[in-house]
């Protein structure tokens, strides 16, 4: 029942979907890997089926090609089936932008993470088994002058998007904090 699941254990697995998209998005090999087992079984909809390690070998050189990947994971329901095991179905929407000449193609995949977790020896929750529906595909074309959103300000540095751990969001993930101004 839905309501067996403790504040802990959603929050375990909330992070470690959190990470897996990170860690994809950034190219962060380890990250990625950080919510799985060493023997997780995973299926995406019969077009890989493997471990997570293998997964990443296959998906890594594809996600390279691209100009960009993002993936998202909304609508996480958690529960403890009647074995008592924790399962999490999330749904995860990812967008592939590929170059082809003067256009952008941005394929949008809709699915769900079907996820089993299971208690580590460091205690920690943690993927066993995953099965990824495929719900829907679409690929749209976009000008290559309009992949920016946000419009520069006169004398900014715009905050670039890299698809690495030179990305901006690691300066805050991995600087010291910066010092506090003196109180007055």
């Amino acid at each position: 029942m839905v309501y067996d699941v403790t504040a802990e254990e959603r929050n375990q697995i909330s992070q470690g979907l959190y990470a897996y998209c990170r860690g994809l998005d950034r190219f962060d090999r380890e990250l990625a890997l950080s919510p799985f087992t060493a023997d997780a079984a995973l299926d995406y909809s019969g077009i890989y089926v493997g471990d997570a390690p293998g997964f990443m070998d296959w998906v890594w050189p594809f996600h390279e090609k691209l100009e960009l990947n993002v993936h998202r994971v909304a609508n996480v329901y958690i529960e403890r089936n009647p074995s008592g095991d924790l399962v999490s179905e999330s749904y995860v929407i990812s967008l592939l932008r590929r170059r082809d000449g003067e256009v952008f193609i941005d394929r949008a995949g809709y699915g769900r993470y079907i996820d089993r977790w299971t208690a580590t020896d460091d205690g920690r929750l943690a993927i066993i088994e995953r099965d990824y529906v495929n719900d829907l595909v679409t690929e749209s074309k976009n000008p290559r002058d309009g992949a920016r959103a946000v419009a520069p300000v006169d004398g900014v540095p715009p905050l670039e998007a890299r698809r690495d751990q030179n990305d901006a969001s690691y300066r805050l993930f991995t600087a010291a904090p910066l010092p506090q101004p003196a109180a007055r």
